[in-house]
């Protein structure tokens, strides 16, 4: 091995192997670090805020009521979410209206049907 491809003592292309081997690690822990939080968030959110039988959202019959409801926690969020966007939180109101399926449509649609065969007689333009 010559002299300026040494580093440390270690040949360049064994240290970047070690270094691609330490990332793949890293990256896998963090992969699954992240699939257990959000399973602990997905148990968490069926839990209720008090002891006892949660109120299911179907069963709330207006806003006002919610206060001292028993709901669980995804209920209480979108409750807190909902109250925000009653009070004019802009952010909060484009969360639930993209989360219930709103959200404007970035889509441009296209009349494949227009043909420059179809325009030219239309417009009785001559080629």
């Amino acid at each position: 091995m010559a002299k300026e491809h040494l580093i440390r003592g270690i040949d360049s292309s064994e240290r970047a192997r070690e270094l691609n081997k330490l990332s793949i690690e890293a990256r896998r822990r963090n992969i699954e670090q992240r699939k257990n939080m959000k399973e602990t968030l997905k148990i968490l959110l069926t839990k209720s805020l008090k002891s006892g039988k949660a109120v299911d959202a179907e069963d709330i019959q207006d806003m006002a009521q919610v206060e001292n409801l028993n709901v669980d926690v995804q209920t209480a969020i979108s409750i807190a979410v909902l109250q925000r966007a009653l009070l004019g939180d802009v952010q909060a109101i484009q969360y639930v209206r993209d989360t219930i399926g709103e959200k404007p449509s970035d889509k441009v649609e296209v009349d494949q049907s227009l043909t420059i065969e179809n325009w030219v007689k239309n417009h009785k333009v001559k080629l």
